[in-house]
């Protein structure tokens, strides 16, 4: 009898001892499985943070597309586009009537690099006395151009590519009572400015006028 007690005992003893050797090994898989689990938590939290893309930034149009951001000492545009904008720009500045010269001119300032450029072509209507022959003699002007070719580019002393153009114009003066025509030869100079500045990315920095071709 008391060989049987002892047995029982050490079989007792060989079960919990199973039963513990077993709760270890799973305990020290599951530690492992949560080891590795964190080292791989770890390391995605780490290459998320130092792999973080560099911030794209750009700028958008009135219709939500989007304008690329481009170095002001690069072109960016294409010599037609930028002889278009120079006629466009000078033909719409120059048209103009006595009554409503300012808001004319107010509407023409957006083809002008903010502030210097649009001073320098008020500067230049100034020195042609054209405003105030408008004014003087209650005047409509309409301006036309007979093309418009670029006669030098590059890098301007600023870090701006820049374009000088000339543009001949014909401008004709006219009144309930006379009509004037004049030959005028704009030199116009167009520089790069900021996408975000102007949609167009090109502004005119200067214009001088003389008379002829």
């Amino acid at each position: 009898m008391a060989g049987t007690n002892r047995f029982g005992a050490s079989e007792a003893k060989l079960d919990r001892y199973e039963t513990y050797k077993r709760g270890f090994h799973l305990a020290s898989l599951a530690l492992g499985v949560m080891g590795v689990v964190t080292l791989v938590s770890v390391s995605m939290a780490y290459w998320a943070f130092t792999s973080k893309p560099e911030p794209r930034y750009f700028a958008t149009r009135e219709d939500g597309g989007i304008i690329p951001l481009v170095a002001v000492n690069q072109p960016f545009l294409q010599d037609g586009q930028v002889t278009n904008f120079a006629v466009e720009a000078v033909t719409t500045a120059m048209t103009m009537d006595f009554a409503n010269w300012r808001q004319d001119l107010a509407a023409a300032s957006r083809y002008f690099q903010r502030p210097e450029g649009y001073e320098n072509f008020l500067l230049a209507l100034e020195n042609a006395k054209i405003l105030t022959f408008i004014q003087e003699r209650n005047l409509v002007s309409t301006a036309i151009a007979n093309g418009a070719v670029i006669t030098g580019r590059g890098v301007d002393s600023r870090g701006r590519y820049s374009w000088t153009l000339q543009i001949p114009l014909r401008v004709t003066y006219q009144s309930a009572s006379e009509r004037t025509t004049q030959e005028l030869l704009a030199e116009v100079i167009v520089s790069r400015v900021p996408t975000w500045e102007s949609p167009s990315a090109i502004g005119i920095t200067r214009i001088t006028m003389r008379t002829g071709r």
